[in-house]
């Protein structure tokens, strides 16, 4: 089984990716090809049932190695003699993400905003939970990205907040909302602070972005009175002195 650092390394992968990689995917698509010519040339990348052009157009599935994305849409526009930006939206069944590009160029991508959600479905297979059940989602709202493909990630800034989080069994509670912060306190050195806002636990910690690693060190405190959270917890992370779960953990993506 794999580890709970690991899993939250893919879920922080598959996040950028959505963010980055299909935003790159559609924008090396050369204006007036169709994509039969240039499939070789976007490999990892693949679109399937296309439709439209490289300015304007859709793709029925895109899949990033073996990770399908899901729906694709975007509308572009040159930037410069070299440059590219616009609208790109990529959805499916668990989330919906849409991004304003300010610039895509060799090597570079800027996003302006990255707008929309992810469902906490998507989410519960990296936090290992053996009991109980969760529901909510993830609402986006950042802006600032900055991605080099020889430096990684080098700016973010915004948050993303889970909102409608409740436990549905086994008994139902309304769990408030936990937030996410990005700041950006030097290039490539990124800093994410959580926050709760709930009556029946309190979450608090960092999440660390460098060139291609993170490291979370979270606190996750069932208030007084909520038995149930530490038994539907009990297998995240480990045991926090003085009650709740405690994850130190750090990896690549």
């Amino acid at each position: 089984m794999r580890s709970t650092g690991s899993r939250l390394g893919q879920l922080i992968k598959l996040v950028f990716v959505l963010a980055v990689i299909a935003v790159i995917a559609i924008a090396v698509t050369p204006l007036n090809w169709y994509y039969p010519h240039v499939e070789k040339q976007l490999r990892p990348i693949k679109l399937a049932g296309i439709s439209g052009s490289a300015v304007k157009g859709s793709a029925e599935q895109l899949t990033y190695i073996t990770l399908q994305l899901g729906q694709a849409q975007w509308l572009l526009y040159p930037k410069s003699y070299n440059a590219l930006a616009g609208e790109v939206k990529v959805s499916k069944q668990h989330y919906d993400l849409k991004f304003d590009v300010n610039r895509i160029e060799q090597g570079q991508v800027e996003i302006e905003k990255i707008r929309g959600f992810l469902d906490w479905e998507l989410i519960k297979p990296f936090v290992q939970m053996q009991y109980g059940q969760l529901a909510g989602f993830a609402r986006f709202n950042l802006q600032g990205l900055k991605f080099e493909e020889n430096g990684g990630l080098q700016q973010l800034f915004g948050d993303i907040t889970l909102q409608d989080f409740k436990m549905l069994q086994p008994s139902k509670k309304d769990l408030g909302t936990v937030s996410l912060k990005f700041e950006t306190k030097a290039k490539g050195m990124i800093v994410g602070t959580f926050s709760s806002d709930s009556q029946v636990l309190t979450v608090s910690g960092s999440l660390f972005l460098q060139t291609n690693r993170w490291q979370l060190n979270l606190d996750i405190i069932p208030r007084a009175g909520h038995f149930e959270l530490d038994a539907i917890l009990n297998s995240v992370g480990d045991a926090r002195r003085g009650g709740g779960r405690k994850l130190n953990l750090a990896g690549f993506y």
